[in-house]
């Protein structure tokens, strides 16, 4: 074999298993934003429910200090 149709086959094969990488790298990404928008959605949502019922509700009460 020829080193000029070694060098297109090695060529070949990088772009046929970037292609691969790429289509991994981009499914990935999408799985990944796909997981965190309804996360932050619902993150996001719960914190305004917090700022509307107010902090001190979480607090138990007033400013108790030990005797």
């Amino acid at each position: 074999m020829s080193s000029t149709t070694k060098n297109i086959l090695i060529l070949l094969a990088c772009i046929v298993a970037g292609f691969f990488i790429l289509k991994i790298v981009v499914g990935a990404a999408v799985w990944a934003l796909g997981l965190a928008v309804p996360v932050l959605v619902v993150g996001g949502i719960l914190y305004v429910l917090y700022l509307t019922v107010g902090r001190k509700a979480l607090g138990g009460g007033g400013r108790r200090t030990l005797p």
